[in-house]
């Protein structure tokens, strides 16, 4: 009885042959090259509206009608910023006093919210009580329920607080902690070893000592990340500031520049509207170039635990 040889495929070579083509330089620049390359498209789409606010800014306001967005003028008039600082001749802007408006308004909530927050989140994660988990959890559902459903009983707590009008209501319902915030420093400091913890605690230290000693030190990334959160939420918040301030003295940038967007007289000059509206962008450019490298710290050792 004869055996009929079947063909053999040499799967191994091929195998190896594919394996060898894919980790190849070649193709890895080509991958390379377009991985970049979508980035890069996104990003410029992206980068459009800001580029066009920037040309804007420099053009007279007859040359935001006259021309395309993308023609950027002969002479640029960089004057435009100055005037919207508050040195206009033609409408009083009172830029500046948006701006520190806000700046203060930031830095109280800022603070306010990663201190508050550090604290709940060590609770949370470190200290033993009854009913600790339920709490969190409950707690976190509150992410579910939208801001502005919550709009109408704050401003009547605030009423009744004497506070429509002032500072401290614009920025003292987000200071006290919010529960996204608390969320992230208490998967943070859960990461940390107990034994540290522990170690400590038999030096005599207490929860605040803790907290202070080694808490903080070790989650500096987290600290960072969650106030720059903060900062980036409170720079750029309209509704409340909206509800709760009617006065133009306590206006912050958001409120201010639509009020000058819609305002009697003063609709027709986009120049120093969207001078302004760079000149709003500049500190959160800063504050993220600063702390960029203590945000990519934190998303690489959330996601190393």
């Amino acid at each position: 009885m004869s055996t009929i040889a079947l063909p053999q495929r040499d799967l191994p070579q091929r195998a190896k042959s594919r394996a060898t083509f894919f980790s190849s330089r070649p193709f890895k620049i080509v991958k390379l090259t377009a991985f970049y390359g979508v980035l890069g498209a996104v990003g410029a789409v992206f980068m459009v509206p800001y580029l066009f606010a920037f040309i804007g800014s420099l053009k007279p306001d007859s040359g935001i009608y006259g021309t395309t967005p993308w023609d950027f003028p002969a002479h640029p008039l960089w004057a435009n910023y100055p005037d919207t600082w508050g040195n206009w001749s033609v409408v009083e802007t009172h830029f500046s006093t948006y701006f520190y408006n806000t700046l203060f308004v930031t830095v109280c909530l800022t603070v306010g919210q990663v201190f508050f927050s550090m604290l709940a989140a060590y609770a949370f994660a470190r200290l033993r009580f009854p009913g600790r988990d339920t709490i969190f959890w409950l707690y976190l559902l509150t992410l579910m329920v939208p801001n502005i459903v919550t709009i109408i009983p704050l401003y009547t707590i605030m009423d009744k607080l004497h506070g429509v009008n002032t500072y401290w209501a614009v920025f003292l319902p987000y200071a006290l902690g919010t529960p996204y915030t608390i969320f992230l420093m208490r998967q943070f400091f859960r990461g940390i070893p107990q034994e540290v913890v522990d170690a400590a605690k038999i030096d005599g230290c207490g929860d605040l000592g803790v907290l202070r000693r080694i808490i903080i030190p070790l989650s500096r990334p987290i600290l960072i990340t969650a106030g720059l959160i903060a900062f980036v939420f409170s720079w750029n918040n309209f509704l409340w500031p909206l509800v709760i301030e009617d006065s133009q003295n306590h206006y912050l940038l958001t409120t201010g520049l639509a009020n000058f967007s819609t305002g009697p007289g003063t609709g027709q000059y986009l120049n120093i509207l969207l001078a302004g509206a760079m000149i709003t962008l500049l500190p959160m450019l800063v504050v993220f170039i600063i702390f960029n490298r203590y945000i990519i710290r934190s998303i690489q050792l959330s996601q190393g635990r």
